[in-house]
């Protein structure tokens, strides 16, 4: 069988064999794989009385699975409608629960969930109305169209370079690869743990899975493909369908494993903000504009299938908006534009990381050789 070590030495500083592993305690179990009940050959039948909320949440989520859709996904729809489906009672009839009901239901659940996580309990309810309609099951009228709420818009703030050096300080080699990974393609975290061996190619780009079944390549800078290697050196070499990078136990590193290591890390640094793979999403998008790059590469990299995200990075990196103000702002021409504009200059710059303490600087191959104990 032909190995993957035949094909990638761009990834790889040196050829080494070493079975050695890189640790992660976090790693047991994999998050991103649902192990669904197999039920039959075919979709339960459809009703020939009224329809109740436990067999429409059945039949839904079984179709969804048979069209492909990510166990993931699956999921998702099927912890939210059951959560629905306990609420008013598995056995009550569908059309018999009405529009101010479903609204009580959503009032509720704000008292223990964010409101862009209520959103997406409207969004789920409005999929399975529609379905419920195109299959003509249910009219479904108040689950279709209940309004969805309004959620505040909040910015995500970029990892600054000092917060980005102090994580990467104290990140073994595994963690360190993984870190630069995120840093320097904007991977979503299901993504970065889904890489196989067969998706490292020799341009130095890799062949990545996103949201629905859509496959894009995403390149790598020189820095993450020699983090990279140089984990390679002490993990070994796997087949084709081995995962890159692997939890303690040997297996697969998961969507769970990742987020523990960036909590484990977030706290060795003693950082008291938000510092999740996502965050590593949003530093990327920054940067890479911040950097010169354009808005329509960033969209394929990042896999968006429309510009609207990609414009909420575009805000968020408009240093021009500031340097604007500097020269136009009317407190500075009445008080004195040259000294008030240096230091707003200089307060920025101190705050995005280009000035600071520079101890913390992680130059390349200067990466601990494990984990620290989690």
């Amino acid at each position: 069988m032909r190995r993957a070590s035949d094909t990638l030495d761009p990834w790889a500083s040196d050829t080494s064999e070493s079975k050695g592993r890189a640790s992660d305690s976090f790693g047991r179990g994999d998050g991103n794989q649902i192990r669904m009940a197999v039920r039959g050959p075919a979709v339960p039948a459809a009703p020939a009385g009224p329809l109740e909320i436990g067999h429409a949440v059945q039949l839904f989520c079984d179709a969804k699975a048979a069209e492909g859709l990510s166990p993931r996904t699956v999921r998702w729809y099927s912890d939210i409608l059951r959560r629905a489906a306990a609420r008013f009672g598995a056995h009550a009839v569908l059309d018999e629960i009405e529009a101010p009901t479903w609204r009580t239901w959503l009032v509720e659940l704000r008292a223990t969930l964010a409101p862009v996580s209520v959103a997406g309990y409207v969004r789920c309810l409005h999929v399975f109305g529609n379905w419920l309609a195109a299959e003509e099951l249910s009219e479904a009228v108040a689950i279709r169209r209940l309004a969805k709420p309004r959620v505040p818009r909040k910015i995500i703030e970029p990892l600054n370079d000092d917060e980005l050096r102090e994580l990467l300080a104290r990140a073994g080699t595994r963690d360190q690869a993984v870190l630069l990974l995120l840093l320097d393609t904007g991977l979503r975290v299901s993504e970065a743990a889904g890489i196989r061996f067969r998706d490292l190619r020799s341009d130095g780009s890799i062949k990545v899975m996103g949201k629905g079944a859509k496959e894009r390549l995403v390149p790598v800078g020189t820095s993450s493909r020699r983090a990279i290697g140089r984990y390679l050196s002490q993990r070994g070499r796997g087949e084709p369908d081995e995962s890159v990078f692997l939890a303690e136990a040997g297996t697969g590193l998961t969507f769970h494993g990742i987020q523990q290591i960036l909590k484990r890390l977030k706290a060795s640094a003693g950082l008291e903000r938000r510092c999740s793979p996502h965050t590593f999403r949003h530093t990327f998008a920054h940067n890479y504009l911040v950097n010169g790059g354009d808005v329509f590469t960033l969209q394929r990299i990042l896999g968006h299938s429309s510009l609207d995200m990609v414009r909420r990075y575009v805000a968020l990196a408009d240093t021009d908006v500031a340097s604007r103000h500097d020269l136009a702002s009317p407190a500075d021409h009445l008080l004195g534009r040259a000294q008030a504009a240096t230091a707003a200059r200089v307060s920025r710059k101190r705050a995005s990381g280009q000035i600071g303490d520079r101890r913390s600087r992680v130059e390349p191959g200067t990466a601990r050789t494990s984990s620290p104990a989690g």
